[in-house]
């Protein structure tokens, strides 16, 4: 299958679009907006719970329209549907990229071609829903004989990022009385301090790694292990399960094979929340409330997969991207998300979005000719509004910004009306402005663009559809840049190095091959010992 249509088509809209924003950069929103009466109707759409607002970008329908056609000569569309029927679309390791087959019922329209994967999907969920029912019934118990009712996620980067946000985002949905923490950093302090008063014989682990060798996730493990046999409970092996593909090196850790949950090689970590790496997920939120989880994202890939580009919002908001980043100059996309449930949304989608398009090089192995991933970085509103709102407001940095918000705020709540208000305030002073030349320190010169994304509420359901729709739109733009979207080659030489340095600070003294700065470093912090 070729990667990438024909040079020329992807050159011939790329210039269309110079010269489209030669011609319009300099166009005011306030200006567009007065101009066209129907602009925001014209500029968004309602999927599902989700409605998203994106009139408020600096673009035009002529500005849609080549938009679309760039999208349209990089074959957007057609490595979509690559992506669903199981084409092995990550080149770099030859595999394919089934998370949407994670969320396919197995009687779904969209498993065509991907039956058997499908089919294994439900295998082990079927096996995580069995466990997490007996977990909650107390059938489950530690060595000393005590039902579980700690649960501690051990894992890192996808293993970790993905379930740690879903269960803080449905800490309205805990069905049962069991507390789920989550360790990451390879820092002791990280694992002392979710265990500091925990009680050794109530609490389970569960080890997230898929070669069970990841450095940091192993570290916190056998950590984990001997915290548990300084404090009397003597067959650990009761108090772990594990996500992985490595049998040999989970029983060799103690843990029996019925508690080991399978994940495949074509789940990338960052995709792989929708998996049995969701198990915290489950055992918080209950297996409906996960399975209700998995039917949100569903409905977005049957969005993406079946809408035409004028109303695909991933392919859209995907484009939009493009826009900026490579047309405006924008570096970075600030995510908010009026939503204290979404406080972990933007360090979720720093991972899923430079990991997956932070690369240089390009599906022919050639150097990238334009600028690949933004920047992605954010924090909740309103606390952002008196933190970094200065810059988006008065910097001289073009920055687009992400609005999330619920139109129904938590039961009782007679202040949510201020918190919206907030949130919509913000987004029409970045669009408008104020003009005030007596005061320069008081111009706000507007015309900074954002998305408003809004749902009803915040449900399982509709978190499923928003992180999808996250996806979706990093995958569009990874085929513009012609990059692959699913490798993650960049963390492998830190690890490497890490490596070598670890084995000689064991050893109490630095290797002859290090630069001057980092044997230095070392030699100092020998010294500290």
């Amino acid at each position: 299958m070729k990667t990438m249509p024909p040079n020329s088509a992807r050159a011939t809209a790329w210039t269309a679009l110079e010269r489209h924003f030669a011609k319009t950069s300099g166009l005011h929103l306030r200006d567009l907006f007065a101009a066209d009466p129907e602009r925001a109707s014209r500029f968004s759409l309602q999927v599902d719970d989700l409605f998203v607002d994106y009139s408020k970008h600096r673009i035009t329908a002529e500005t849609f329209t080549l938009l679309l056609a760039l999208a349209d000569a990089v074959g957007v569309q057609q490595r979509i549907h690559a992506m669903f029927s199981g084409t092995a679309i990550n080149a770099t390791e030859n595999r394919a990229v089934l998370h949407t087959a994670l969320r396919s019922p197995v009687n779904s329209p969209l498993v065509s071609g991907i039956e058997t994967q499908v089919a294994e999907v439900h295998v082990e969920l079927a096996r995580m829903g069995q466990f997490v029912q007996q977990l909650h019934k107390g059938e489950l118990l530690g060595s000393t004989g005590e039902p579980f009712t700690h649960v501690v996620n051990i894992g890192i980067g996808g293993s970790d990022l993905g379930p740690r946000l879903v269960v803080d985002a449905l800490r309205n949905f805990q069905t049962d009385n069991i507390q789920v923490d989550f360790v990451a950093n390879l820092d002791e302090q990280d694992l002392r301090h979710v265990l500091k008063n925990a009680d050794p014989g109530s609490v389970l682990f569960i080890v997230t790694s898929k070669s069970f060798t990841t450095l940091e996730t192993h570290a916190n493990a056998l950590a984990a292990r001997e915290w548990l046999r300084a404090n009397g409970c003597a067959d650990t092996g009761k108090h772990f399960a594990a996500v992985s593909t490595n049998l040999k090196a989970t029983g060799d850790f103690g843990i029996a094979p019925e508690r080991v949950f399978r994940i495949w090689d074509w789940v990338g970590g960052r995709y792989s929340v929708w998996s049995v790496v969701g198990l915290p997920v489950a055992i918080h939120a209950g297996m409906d409330g996960f399975r209700q989880f998995l039917d949100g994202a569903h409905h977005m890939d049957r969005h993406f997969l079946e809408t035409p580009p004028e109303r695909n919002l991933p392919l859209i908001l995907g484009m939009l991207d493009v826009w900026y980043n490579n047309f405006f100059g924008a570096e970075t996309l600030a995510v908010v998300p009026y939503d204290e449930r979404l406080r972990l949304l933007p360090t979720y989608l720093s991972q899923l979005v430079m990991e997956s398009n932070g690369k240089g090089i390009d599906l022919e192995n050639h150097p990238l000719d334009c600028k690949s991933s933004p920047i992605v970085w954010g924090s909740v509103g309103t606390n952002a509004q008196h933190a970094f709102f200065q810059l988006l407001h008065q910097g001289n940095r073009l920055i687009p910004v992400d609005f999330l918000v619920p139109w129904q705020g938590a039961s009782g709540s007679g202040s949510h009306h201020k918190v919206v208000a907030n949130c919509l305030a913000q987004g029409e002073a970045l669009m408008l402005g104020r003009d005030n030349p007596a005061e320069p320190y008081r111009h706000f010169p507007g015309n900074r663009p954002s998305t408003t994304i809004a749902y009803p509420d915040l449900t399982p359901t509709v978190l499923g559809m928003l992180l999808a729709l996250y996806e979706h739109r990093t995958f569009v733009q990874a085929q513009v840049w012609g990059i692959d979207a699913f490798d993650q080659w960049g963390v492998e030489l830190g690890k490497q190095l890490a490596g070598t340095i670890i084995r000689e600070m064991e050893d109490g003294m630095p290797g002859d091959r290090h630069d001057s700065s980092t044997a230095m470093l070392m030699r100092h912090y020998l010294r500290q010992r």
